[in-house]
């Protein structure tokens, strides 16, 4: 059975405004009838790609075909116009199936899909354009061309140890969507309230718990929460050097995925980032820029407070995390293994991580909007990137939150 499809409960604006990011530093799967379209262009005897690859592959075991990449990263098709030659030779029903939904996103649940944004793209980080309401025919006439229907989903577990069904699943993202939408807190607030509410969630045990007593508990657990959290804003603390130290880690993995990075693989690059990593670990004297054209600075001067952000500035920031936890695509998509809470906590980490990146790219000067839209590129590409997903940095996460690092860290950054 394939899943109708529905907007988010906020809305979400986007249109194409043709800056090309899409095309550069994202890897472009493509499936059998990709393959197939492309043959049948014949781009081995264009005279611009004769001699060249235009498909490469990865992975040891199981091979991916994606589209050919240039040294600088970008795609091979990608125009200095910042058009698709594809597109503009063939049309938009000729790319590759990943390149005609971006930036649309599917997240089927169980009795629907939602159709969300990848905010990767700046107009979409930016709300920039019509509502998602008007580009809904549009997700769900290319789902139903190429059979890619979505399908139900099993659901994610509420908390290690337990299974549980889609209305407990459901029950416990509404309180998390109360929470993290509340304006009447900073967007830091918010995330901390829903780290609480995490915290209280996995003390509790869940025997006989189910319906409506799990409803009850939620709203309790709410006003618990948002009672509690004051603790970690009335007097702010550094995190402790072993979570500083994961922290950074987490960072370091982040800042590969900035759309101002650029790949290098040689071997000067290699030994470059093993000194990097090195510098992030131990964590003082001269910041490491992770090759990115940012100021220099000491990992010290970033510890500083730098004051509130403007509203304009935040407001990208607030937006991918609202969209994030409205969708549940936090936990449904690349993380479907691990518990709601874990998902969760992991996803939180992403706040503290923006703000230490805008110290760093910014140094003295004030964070403009911009600089906002990047963070959030790199927050969005970090919801599907293999070291931010897998079990590595689900211990990583689980370290810092046996320290109660995570809500430190969101309160610590957050000045």
């Amino acid at each position: 059975m394939s899943l109708p499809v529905r907007t988010l409960p906020i809305v979400e604006r986007w249109d194409c405004h043709g800056c090309g990011r899409c095309c550069r530093g994202t890897i472009i799967e493509l499936d059998a009838d990709d393959l197939r379209r492309l043959r049948a262009q014949g781009w081995e005897e264009h005279p611009d790609y004769r001699g060249q690859a235009i498909v490469a592959r990865r992975g040891l075991w199981r091979r991916r075909d994606h589209l050919a990449k240039r040294p600088d990263g970008s795609c091979i098709f990608l125009l200095p116009d910042g058009r698709c030659r594809i597109h503009r030779e063939f049309g938009m029903e000729a790319k590759p199936l990943v390149c005609q939904m971006f930036p649309l996103q599917i997240v089927p649940l169980d009795q629907f899909a939602y159709v969300t944004l990848r905010r990767f793209c700046p107009s979409a980080a930016a709300d920039r354009g019509r509502p998602m309401d008007e580009h809904r025919a549009t997700a769900r006439d290319l789902v139903e061309r190429w059979q890619k229907r979505p399908r139900p989903a099993a659901p994610p577990p509420l908390v290690r140890g337990r299974r549980s069904s889609w209305n407990d699943v459901l029950v416990v993202a509404d309180a998390l969507g109360r929470l993290v939408r509340d304006a009447t807190y900073p967007l830091v607030r918010r995330l901390v309230h829903a780290l609480e509410f995490c915290d209280l969630l996995e003390s509790c045990r869940f025997d006989r718990l189910e319906g409506s007593r799990l409803v009850e508990l939620a709203s309790l657990l709410e006003a618990a929460a948002v009672r509690d959290s004051g603790q970690w804003f009335q007097n702010r603390q550094a995190p402790d050097p072993r979570t500083a130290r994961l922290f950074r880690q987490t960072v370091f993995e982040y800042l590969s995925l900035h759309p101002r990075h650029t790949p290098d693989h040689s071997w000067k690059a290699r030994w470059r980032l093993l000194v990097e990593a090195t510098r992030f670990h131990r964590g003082s004297g001269k910041a490491s820029r992770h090759g990115l054209p940012f100021p220099k600075a000491t990992f010290e001067s970033l510890e500083c407070a730098r004051g509130p952000l403007a509203q304009t500035v935040l407001r990208p920031i607030n937006r991918w995390f609202e969209a994030a936890v409205a969708s549940l695509r936090f936990s449904v998509l690349a993380r479907r293994s691990w518990p709601v809470v874990e998902s969760f906590r992991a996803m939180a980490l992403g706040f503290p991580v923006a703000m230490w990146t805008l110290r760093l790219t910014c140094a003295d000067r004030a964070p403009e909007v911009d600089d906002a839209l990047e963070v959030v590129a790199m927050l969005d590409r970090g919801e599907t990137y293999a070291p931010l997903v897998g079990r590595r940095h689900r211990l990583r996460v689980t370290a810092m939150t046996r320290r109660a690092g995570l809500a430190r860290l969101a309160a610590w950054y957050a000045r």
